[in-house]
């Protein structure tokens, strides 16, 4: 299952409307569950489509 930026845009969401403050969530990354734990540092945009190079397809998230 792919994650989209409108599926993580609603998870974050419910957190907030859950009365967590975002701003104190970090957000880390973990290849599998055995993994180490590495901090996001940013979030860029990515990949545009190949026939117009217009319209974005992909984020990337940058880790430590």
């Amino acid at each position: 299952m792919k994650l989209t930026a409108e599926k993580l845009f609603g998870m974050l969401e419910q957190l907030k409307n859950e009365g967590n403050d975002l701003s104190k969530i970090t957000i880390t990354y973990r290849y599998d569950d055995d993994s180490d734990v590495h901090e996001c540092t940013s979030v860029e945009e990515d990949l545009y489509d190949s026939k117009t190079n217009s319209t974005l397809e992909s984020i990337v998230i940058k880790i430590k």
